[in-house]
């Protein structure tokens, strides 16, 4: 049997596929402030883990920012991670630049993580108890990454791009977006962290929304820093970063934070994350402040940050093509009776989809070009029954959709 695509011109076809992709970038959007009215959904938990005593559970929480009368459902994400020396600080502390960033089109998303209480180890054993924390904090914002992964397979309510979720934060919560964004590999964890991570479930951690992508598409960087930078290697996510060189809390150069008493862990500032950029050529740019204190900037910084970002989003089509693991669509109506269509965010891939019957025989099989955003499938032909949309991406990925014809 002829399976067609939907009968539309081809003039129809190329229009409508320019017209969801133009949405990105269109009308200065991510480039400056184009909403002045912005939405929130606050509390929402994205999951739960043990405390640092490994017997209380606490629940996770994140609130989300996304511009008012929007129409655009197709938007990038930027999830970001609060200060507070990772014992201290709330998501709310980042309620008024989640809302600047929103301004611009983005869906920002604020999050909270475990803290850690500076009891009587802590005290006696600073420096493993920190590095503990941070692999219990790493846990939860790959936990809300894939949270808010997932929501766009639940109808997508906040209109989310899932090809593009960045991380960042700032001081504690930069260094835990650099830790979640370059410590992709179980080789690079340090020995003496080996047994920990691994008993609080590996790299991913168990902070909840298993099975789903964490893998961020870029990182900024607000005095931040990482505790090697031989993590970061060819081909990794862009990098932005801005640090004050006097930063007495989170060291610029190479040294040990101080969060009220030297934390006897060694890390490497900004400055030298984006030496290591340079080094091997990973898209980076970083901003020095001679002076100031920690996380002491001018407002020019958070126009070139996200200028920054607006160059990989909109001009070098930031995606996450470097994401080994797979591309995210949607397939809708499902159920369907007459025709099916393929959506992928902000497609940078040149595609093809299989359709795949219950005992596995491929019955159709087309190509998506790159940009095309959607790809319309007339179904009316296909007997009713269970089926699979396999894409598959010209970088040797796979994903694969169920869906049902009535």
């Amino acid at each position: 049997m002829k399976k067609l695509i939907l009968s539309l011109s081809a003039l129809t076809v190329s229009l409508l596929s320019l017209q969801s992709f133009a949405q990105d970038c269109s009308g200065n959007r991510y480039s400056q402030a184009i909403f002045t009215d912005i939405d929130s959904a606050v509390n929402i938990k994205y999951g739960s883990n043990y405390k640092q005593n490994g017997a209380t559970l606490e629940d996770l929480y994140l609130d989300i920012y996304y511009p008012k009368n929007d129409t655009d459902t197709d938007r990038p994400v930027v999830l970001l991670a609060h200060g507070g020396s990772f014992m201290a600080g709330t998501r709310k502390d980042l309620a008024a630049m989640c809302k600047n960033i929103s301004a611009m089109g983005y869906v920002t998303v604020s999050i909270s993580y475990r803290l850690l209480t500076a009891d009587a180890n802590v005290l006696l054993n600073p420096g493993p108890e920190f590095k503990k924390e941070v692999v219990r904090a790493i846990h939860d914002m790959k936990a809300a990454v894939r949270f808010i992964r997932k929501s766009y397979d639940n109808n997508n309510p906040y209109g989310i791009n899932p090809n593009i979720i960045i991380v960042g934060g700032v001081s504690a919560g930069a260094i835990l977006a650099n830790h979640v964004t370059f410590l992709d590999s179980e080789n690079k964890v340090p020995s003496d962290l080996t047994a920990y991570m691994t008993a609080q479930g590996g790299l991913e951690g168990n902070s909840g929304n298993p099975g789903i992508s964490s893998y961020p598409a870029m990182v900024l960087s607000m005095c931040g820093a990482i505790m090697d930078t031989a993590w970061v290697e060819p081909g990794d996510q862009p990098y932005y970063g801005v640090h004050t060189m006097p930063d007495q809390v989170v060291p610029n150069l190479y040294g040990q934070p101080n969060v009220g008493m030297t934390v006897p862990v060694y890390v490497y500032g900004d400055s030298l994350i984006y030496k290591r950029t340079l080094s091997i050529g990973v898209n980076s740019k970083y901003k020095n402040y001679a002076t100031g204190q920690h996380c002491e900037f001018g407002p020019e910084y958070f126009a070139d940050m996200m200028g920054f970002t607006y160059q990989n989003l909109c001009v070098q089509g930031l995606s996450t093509k470097n994401n080994p693991e797979k591309v995210y669509f949607s397939v809708y109506p499902n159920p369907a009776n007459s025709t099916v269509t393929i959506e992928i965010p902000g497609n940078k891939w040149d595609a093809t989809y299989e359709v795949i019957d219950l005992v596995g025989k491929v019955v159709y099989k087309s190509t998506i070009p790159s940009d095309q955003i959607l790809t319309q499938l007339d179904v009316t032909s296909f007997p009713s029954g269970v089926y699979q949309i396999k894409v598959n991406t010209n970088d040797n990925r796979a994903s694969i959709k169920k869906f049902i014809i009535e």
